[in-house]
């Protein structure tokens, strides 16, 4: 760990243990000071009439309440569903987007209990990746359209950067950034990320900006009023197929060598090469041992 981590990480881990084990609300912390000073410098304009996507798997519920059928009920007029002038070929306007009714909203990364936000992707492979669907799995995907000029806060930052030479402050995008977008099945770890959400929000912001964990390269938006946007359509799709990328948990390799896998294609690295069998950090430099 650098010095400039390690500053990091203390500052991450001071906010961390302030919001979950000391004070909730009104927080002041040297973190979000920070975060404010940093947004000064990092703001996005996203345009009225952009369009953004949203997917949702149709599960047995969604199929119950809101398929072709169950949405034309009220006159029977199937036809009227299928026709041109109806965009919504998968799950309805309504499913399509966030919840109409706010109790039935729960823990989000930024949004507390029972307050909508709106999750999108600035495309539609990055939506389908933040649902984690199966193999076979139904999606439904909208596209959703700004009503409005949004100010939003930029915490995107470069996946690619060499971490030895990475700054305190790109070390601490880093650890935000892992809060909004890292899977957990925990709505305790949503806390810190709901702060932040809701300090940026404080500030002016109508939204934040940052990037998926589950899709490389692919950016996500939380958008703090949903009435900025609004569904103008849906199609159903079809899960086909996936591309696997994975590594070896930490150091542990068998007879030597470190299994890494990138778009289905297997390496194995050889531990040999280095001294200690300590991997570099440099990405260009462990292309030159991958075997």
């Amino acid at each position: 760990m650098t010095p400039q981590q390690a500053k990091a990480y203390d500052l991450w881990s001071s906010f961390e243990n302030t919001v979950l084990y000391s004070k909730r609300y009104f927080v002041t912390h040297p973190l979000l000071d920070t975060l404010k000073g940093y947004l000064k410098h990092n703001v996005k304009i996203i345009a009225e009439g952009d369009v953004y996507f949203r997917a949702r798997i149709i599960d047995e519920s969604a199929r119950k309440d809101y398929m072709m059928v169950i949405c034309e009920k009220e006159d029977g007029n199937y036809k009227r569903y299928v026709s041109k002038a109806n965009k919504f070929k998968g799950l309805s306007k309504e499913a399509s987007y966030v919840p109409p009714n706010n109790r039935m909203i729960g823990e989000g990364r930024a949004n507390p209990k029972f307050i909508k936000y709106l999750y999108v992707a600035e495309n539609p492979t990055t939506a389908i990746f933040e649902v984690r669907p199966l193999l076979s799995d139904r999606i439904n995907l909208s596209e959703i359209q700004l009503k409005r000029d949004l100010t939003i806060a930029d915490l995107t930052y470069n996946f690619d950067a060499e971490p030895k030479n990475m700054s305190e402050q790109e070390w601490l995008l880093f650890y935000i950034h892992r809060a909004f977008s890292t899977p957990t099945n925990n709505p305790d770890a949503y806390i810190p990320s709901q702060i932040i959400a809701a300090s940026i929000e404080a500030w002016g912001y109508d939204g934040i900006r940052y990037n998926s964990s589950l899709h490389h390269g692919g950016v996500n938006l939380t958008i703090f009023n949903p009435n900025n946007c609004e569904p103008i359509s849906s199609r159903e799709m079809i899960m086909e197929g996936f591309k696997i990328s994975a590594r070896t948990a930490g150091q542990n390799p068998i007879d030597n060598k470190l299994l890494g896998i990138r778009d289905n294609e297997c390496h194995l690295i050889d531990t040999r090469d280095f001294n200690d069998t300590v991997l570099p950090v440099s990405k260009n430099e462990r292309k030159k041992h991958v075997k």
